[in-house]
């Protein structure tokens, strides 16, 4: 695999690049994941046609498969692949620019280009593909409302890039692109194989998620500590929506719910630490998926800025309904894991003809620990998940119930429901 920096020269030269690219396009595309924590007075948020772009998240999966179908995978690592992601950003930046009308193509279609010179990106969930292009500076008006969960850079055979992505209805599809295959394949041939394999692949996963990307080993991954903080975060979202906390027209819910109402909307503080805001009237309105995506983050880095630890917050979910109203699933990462709440995501955003109709979080806080955790290797783990559920793929995530100290595990999750966990 590219031998990658020290961890400490890695985080200040992407801290440099996040800047320069912030100069040079609309906004930076990587500043989410190294945010910059400031107290001080609740900066207003800007109107939709001032917003710039910040990627909301970054892969789950990215894989560098050179001649011979030989893989350099990543994952469980957040700084390699900012780092990986960056150095790509520029082709798949032209690619989406300059993508034809998709085109439908089968899943062994897609099976066969995983194993051919390439990159993957894995996203793990519905991503509209609009939101990615602005977050690469550019705009995708050939996708529409589409999403991707997956998306496939390779040669068209004609000296172009061809953009192949999985949709998510979990179709596939293919378009061509003015990108430079030689460009990629230049970049492409940097990385070096370290073992990694998807497991369409490997006979002995045959029955876990075909195109699970298996790493032949993990990077460490520590054990984790946490803490609540929902006063701060409460404070902050009174400060945002104009509601006076010290008031005197607030009154408590028979479930203990502490609700104050405001001129535009309703705050509520629950007992259990979490804090939702219900929007009366207009007050934050963005048309399209990218924007209010964009919209919710700047909120909620600002209200997570007042008790973040060195956890980020990132978008982990989009669901659509008919109506094109789109709710919004972001999660806590530390170390490119998933913090897996049971109080459910960490925070929500739901969009209603344009509107923000409701903005929750529930503040946590998080550090690393210095004691690596003991875990199966990721082959195991998709082999018991293949043998829960045919199709089925573990993560490595932590589970939160609340507790202090935290331990990584295997989870195994169906149609939002854990059949199986890791145990100690």
């Amino acid at each position: 695999m590219k031998r990658f920096k020290e961890p400490l020269k890695t985080l200040l030269i992407l801290l440099l690049t996040a800047s320069a690219v912030f100069l040079a396009w609309k906004g930076s595309l990587f500043a989410a994941f190294f945010p910059e924590r400031k107290g001080g007075a609740v900066s207003p948020t800007p109107e939709p046609s001032e917003l710039s772009y910040t990627a909301s998240a970054l892969p789950l999966a990215a894989a560098v498969t050179g001649p011979g179908g030989l893989c350099c995978g990543l994952a469980y690592d957040a700084e390699a692949m900012a780092e990986l992601f960056e150095g790509f950003s520029a082709v798949l930046s032209e690619a989406l620019g300059s993508a034809e009308a998709p085109a439908s193509i089968g899943r062994f279609t897609w099976q066969d280009r995983l194993e051919e010179e390439s990159l993957y990106l894995d996203y793990g969930f519905p991503l509209p593909i609009t939101a990615l292009a602005a977050w690469v500076g550019v705009e995708a008006a050939w996708a529409g409302a589409e999403t991707g969960t997956a998306y496939l850079l390779d040669d068209n055979g004609s000296g172009n890039v061809r953009l192949s992505y999985r949709a998510g209805d979990g179709r596939y599809y293919e378009c061509d692109t003015a990108a430079s295959w030689t460009t990629l394949r230049a970049q492409l041939e940097e990385y070096r194989p370290n073992g990694a394999a998807f497991a369409f692949t490997l006979p002995a996963l045959r029955e876990c998620d075909p195109c699970l990307l298996v790493l032949e080993q993990l990077p460490p991954v520590c054990r984790v500590y946490a803490s609540s903080a929902g006063s701060s975060a409460a404070a902050v979202c009174g400060e945002l929506f104009g509601i006076n906390l010290g008031g005197q027209s607030r009154y408590t819910e028979g479930d203990g719910t502490l609700v104050y109402p405001g001129e535009k909307g309703v705050l509520r503080l629950w007992t259990d630490g979490g804090v939702g805001y219900t929007a009366s009237e207009d007050s934050h309105r963005a048309s399209s998926p990218a924007d209010q995506i964009e919209e919710a983050r700047r909120l909620l880095e600002t209200i997570h800025a007042a008790y973040a630890g060195e956890e980020i917050l990132a978008l982990r979910n989009v669901e659509a309904d008919e109506a094109g109203d789109l709710s919004l699933e972001f999660s806590y990462m530390l170390g490119g894991l998933r913090l897996d709440l049971a109080a459910g995501p960490a925070a929500r955003a739901v969009w209603k003809d344009g509107m923000l109709s409701e903005l929750t979080i529930h503040p946590r806080s998080y550090r690393l620990g210095e004691e690596v955790s003991g875990l199966l290797p990721e082959k195991q783990a998709a082999a018991a998940a293949g043998s829960l559920r045919r199709g089925a793929a573990p993560e490595l995530a932590l589970p939160d119930g609340g507790e202090e100290k935290l331990e990584p595990k295997w989870i195994v999750t169906v149609d939002g429901r854990d059949l199986w966990k890791q145990e100690d």
